[in-house]
């Protein structure tokens, strides 16, 4: 009986270390989630005026037009929104982007894609939508803090997006953009 009532206090004494850290770490999501989306609000905005100003241009557009094996017909078109700054230490301009969008098809079945990334160049957000196999429509969104963690995520549907082959896309999509972009002549 002695050994039961210290287990449950063991256990109570647990819970109340973890509740707390569980509650911190929920708050720390949430602030975090809640500064993804104030960063996402702020690169629709540079986006829009973007589309309005002919002095910041800083736009480019990827399309993509071939024959996949097996499912036929594919159109891409992948959306880089950038900025352009001095780089000191090589003494020329590097472009980064902020914002990249992706739309494609596989077959009759239609993608859209989004990727947020923070100054330093790190995705800290993804957003997939795609038609499933059953006519419907799946969503997932990914959050990250500066760290690389994921902090939160938002399924709708099925399937669900893979987490890792989003991050790995998503720094593919930037190689290919710094490729283009920042080479130098």
């Amino acid at each position: 009986m002695n050994t039961l009532c210290r287990s449950i206090a063991l256990g109570f004494c647990a819970l109340a270390f973890l509740l707390p850290l569980r509650a911190q770490t929920g708050t720390a999501s949430s602030d975090a989630v809640a500064q993804i989306r104030q960063r996402y609000a702020e690169a629709h905005e540079m986006m829009a005026y973007n589309n309005t100003s002919l002095e910041t241009q800083n736009q480019l557009t990827v399309n993509g037009s071939f024959m996949c094996p097996g499912t036929g017909h594919r159109d891409e078109q992948i959306q880089y929104f950038f900025t352009t700054d001095f780089d000191e230490d090589s003494g020329n301009y590097a472009s980064s982007p902020y914002f990249i969008m992706r739309s494609y098809n596989v077959a009759a079945r239609r993608f859209y894609e989004e990727f947020l990334y923070n100054n330093q160049g790190d995705l800290i957000f993804s957003y997939f939508k795609g038609d499933d196999f059953e006519g419907g429509t799946a969503e997932c969104r990914y959050y990250w803090n500066d760290g690389g963690e994921l902090v939160h995520k938002q399924i709708q549907g099925q399937p669900e997006q893979d987490p890792v082959l989003t991050c790995r896309l998503s720094y593919d999509l930037l190689e290919a953009f710094h490729r283009l972009m920042n080479r130098e002549f």
